[in-house]
């Protein structure tokens, strides 16, 4: 049998998702150290560090499509997918 240390107590949330311009992600619980998105390719296009419980990502420069968000916080990471409209 495998330990899996689950992170999802962590409870990310992306809003509004799909988004025209902007994302908002908060965790209520732990302060966001990191957030880098990725591409469908898997380019890193945005790197944030915030150090906040709720961030805002503009991605008003990004092109429409799919996106996926590595948070990272002091007791684990999630992935979060993003859609830009």
């Amino acid at each position: 049998f495998l330990n899996t240390n689950s992170f999802d107590n962590n409870n990310f949330v992306a809003y509004p998702n799909p988004t025209q311009d902007n994302w908002t992600i908060s965790s209520p619980n732990f302060e966001i150290t990191s957030i880098q998105v990725f591409d469908v390719l898997g380019k890193n296009v945005m790197t944030l560090n915030p150090n906040a419980n709720e961030v805002q990502i503009d991605g008003s420069n990004l092109k429409s499509g799919l996106y996926f968000a590595r948070v990272n916080a002091a007791n684990g990471s999630s992935n979060l997918k993003l859609v830009k409209k």
